[in-house]
């Protein structure tokens, strides 16, 4: 009777055994199941955000291995502003061990881009920065980099992130943005009213790209602090001619210069060189007739004010000064005409620069879009 009590147990506990055995089996291949994986990653291509979300959570519910699947949950709680959330989520993977490079480098991607989101920039560059050590070679990860050091206004770090993706691809020198970052560090010296060593920096921009206009710009100012007009006003043309069609953002300081250096006159002659260069250059153009103006030679102004509202019938700046002229000179019938003829035109005016590559627009020429970290990008 004990024998066959004995054999019972024993063949009952077989019984649970298996089916131990048999059912973590079953959640196991349940698990490695890619079905809901893919319905998740194809709900999310769809755009339909909610259904992937609940997919990917069915994923780790039944297999918390799949990384990657947690990696896009907490990317969905980053859209829907849930950063703190997709941070939790996120770090949490950080702890685990036994990862491939490639899923640490996701996870800490994802960390960074979370942390972003909460304009945490320094520890986004600290989970950018162990990213890229496990693939120093990934561009995108140090495109991203750079722009974390540029909101860091880390501009040395961001120099030499720059020089080491132009090396990773040599087609892609990059000149126009090392110059504008080297820029940036001569600033930061001349907002310190270093000036010397600033123009040292500048000079290092220019060599680097000979069109970097705030180079020359700033130079020139360095120049005006140390009361060395003459010296400005070089730099300046200097900038003319490598760059005349930025010619505006230096037409006012020569005039103030050359006027306090009693050689006003000498505007004229950079503004028809800025001509010879550039033909239809509008603020070159303005700068003249304001010029003959001054000088009463109102003929001349109106001449050249007409060939500017021939060559950019979209500006209201030479119209608006032609009708300034006529009330000058008291000629009501040429006023009356030029009145009538604005009727008839489209009504667009100039307003400022804007940013080719995200169209943010600003007063004032700025050599680094705050919106997209564009460097040299803004346009009239």
């Amino acid at each position: 009777m004990e024998s066959l009590l004995i054999v019972v147990l024993l063949a009952v506990l077989a019984l649970i055994i298996i089916y131990f055995y048999y059912d973590r089996y079953r959640k196991v291949k349940k698990g490695k199941d890619p079905q809901t994986y893919i319905e998740g990653l194809r709900a999310l291509l769809e755009g339909k955000d909610e259904l992937a979300f609940a997919r990917f959570r069915d994923v780790v519910s039944e297999d918390s291995s799949n990384i990657d699947a947690y990696i896009r949950i907490g990317n969905i709680l980053r859209k829907y502003d849930k950063a703190d959330k997709a941070l939790q989520v996120h770090k949490d993977l950080t702890l685990r061990h036994g990862l491939e490079s490639v899923q640490k480098i996701a996870i800490l991607d994802a960390v960074a881009e979370d942390y972003m989101k909460l304009k945490d920039f320094q520890a986004a560059r600290n989970a950018l920065v162990e990213a890229i050590k496990l693939d120093g070679s990934d561009r995108r990860l140090n495109k991203k980099l750079t722009k974390v050091l540029l909101k860091l206004e880390d501009w040395d770090a961001a120099f030499d992130i720059r020089q080491k993706l132009s090396k990773l691809s040599p087609e892609d020198k990059g000149d126009g943005e090392l110059a504008i970052y080297k820029f940036f560090q001569g600033k930061r010296l001349f907002d310190n009213k270093k000036y010397h060593d600033a123009r040292l920096v500048f000079k290092e921009a220019i060599n680097i790209n000979a069109g970097c206009v705030p180079a020359y710009i700033w130079i020139g100012d360095s120049y005006v602090a140390e009361n060395r007009l003459e010296d400005a006003v070089a730099v300046w043309n200097n900038m003319i001619k490598a760059v005349p069609d930025e010619s505006v953002l230096v037409l006012e300081r020569l005039e103030k210069a050359l006027f306090e250096l009693g050689k006003f006159g000498a505007i004229s002659d950079i503004c028809r060189d800025i001509l010879s260069a550039s033909t239809d250059n509008i603020d070159a153009r303005l700068t003249l007739a304001e010029y003959h103006n001054k000088k009463g030679e109102y003929s001349l102004a109106v001449e050249h004010l007409r060939v500017a509202m021939e060559n950019h019938p979209d500006s209201f700046r030479p119209v608006l000064n032609l009708a300034r002229l006529y009330l000058i000179t008291d000629d009501k019938e040429k006023l009356k005409t030029l009145l009538d003829s604005i009727s008839l035109r489209r009504e667009s005016i100039e307003m400022g620069f804007r940013c080719r590559i995200c169209d943010y627009k600003s007063e004032k020429k700025i050599w680094l879009c705050p919106s997209c970290q564009a460097p040299d990008s803004f346009i009239r």
